[in-house]
């Protein structure tokens, strides 16, 4: 399935294509999704566990892919710009919801629409899938530009609904109102 985001500010479009597209967008996802890891252990200091990324990666494509999971990749122009991964919470919430996880974009593409374009994407996928709810966990210290981009797509504070580290803190999107 493709998506098409048009940032009017953007002079290149942004293309949002999943994972399972064909092998040049799986190694696309592979580096992507290694970028991350590497950024994550920076972020998060020597001993941070990355072993259930290093399986999700390594297991590319069948990692992403089931019922109500993917792997968004987005392309700007020619070249993969980032990536974000999603996944029912059906274990952990009362509710019909889809988690958003490892958004991430490269630095020379930041400011330039491509998360904005990634999380419509998931928000798509969640309500084509009937969902009420999309759901996030992130470090807000950390990432203030996320924050501001989540806070103005409407998502707002919500109780960790699963087990976390010291700084995280959640985020809920009503699909419903």
């Amino acid at each position: 399935m493709t998506y098409a985001a048009s940032m009017s500010q953007e002079p290149h479009r942004i293309e949002i294509l999943t994972a399972d597209a064909g092998p040049d967008l799986l190694a696309a996802a592979r580096a992507l999704l290694g970028e991350y890891r590497g950024h994550a252990q920076v972020a998060a200091g020597p001993g941070f566990g990355m072993a259930r990324l290093e399986r999700e990666i390594a297991e590319l494509p069948a990692s992403q892919l089931g019922p109500g999971r993917g792997l968004l990749i987005a392309w700007l122009g020619d070249l993969p710009a980032g990536c974000v991964a999603f996944r029912p919470l059906p274990e952990v919430l009362p509710e019909r919801a889809t988690e958003l996880k490892r958004l991430w974009v490269r630095e020379a593409a930041r400011g330039r629409g491509v998360a904005e374009a990634l999380v419509a994407g998931v928000i798509a996928e969640a309500r084509a899938l009937g969902h009420d709810a999309v759901y996030l966990d992130t470090e807000p210290e950390r990432m203030p530009a996320a924050m501001r981009l989540y806070r103005r797509l409407g998502f707002v504070d919500c109780p960790l609904y699963r087990p976390s580290d010291v700084g995280v803190a959640a985020y809920r999107l009503s699909l419903t109102a």
